[in-house]
């Protein structure tokens, strides 16, 4: 009896604040997010956006390895000094006659972290590799070199999209 009395009350309530079945929109409204959920959802999107960007930019950084020429599609994912570095070191390596295939590569995102304005952000990756250098003739120049490289690397975001961009690379030790 107790428990058909509140389900009882629960449908009359319901019922008062608008809930019912109506196709008219109710005459109260509901909050459809609250700040803090917002906030968190647009962080989600911004740490994914991060990722993505580094993702692309390490995609491009290989293939720069090898052909020794950046795309033209890098500007979606590196810009800046980033994008300067990459230039400039391809065209070291074109200049002496050396390519790098990319044996095996592991790369991880250690960590993201974002600035409280959400325009810029830090990350900290980790690639371990195993390169081989060729020479001008298409042959092995001496052996396959492991690295285990950690790098600190600044992203910016574009304007006022959910895409960020690589800005800065530093290495460290």
């Amino acid at each position: 009896m107790k428990a058909s009395a509140l389900v009882l009350i629960a449908l009359i309530a319901g019922l008062a604040t608008g809930c019912g079945g109506s196709k008219h929109a109710s005459s109260t409204s509901r909050p459809t997010a609250t700040t803090a959920s917002t906030s968190a959802d647009a962080e989600v999107v911004l740490r994914r956006a991060v990722r993505d960007a580094l993702n692309a930019n390490h995609r491009v950084a290989v293939q720069v390895l090898w052909r020794n020429v950046v795309p033209s599609g890098a500007m979606q994912s590196t810009r800046g000094p980033a994008l300067t570095s990459l230039r400039t070191a391809a065209a070291n390596r074109r200049r002496r006659g050396i390519r790098v295939r990319m044996l095996s590569d592991s790369y991880r995102i250690v960590s993201v972290r974002l600035d409280p304005s959400f325009a810029t952000a830090t990350a900290t990756a980790r690639g371990l590799q195993r390169v081989q250098p060729y020479g001008r003739d298409g042959h092995p120049s001496g052996h396959a070199v492991s690295l285990d490289e950690k790098a600190r690397i600044e992203l910016h975001r574009l304007a006022n999209t959910n895409r960020f961009v690589v800005w800065r690379v530093t290495l460290v030790r």
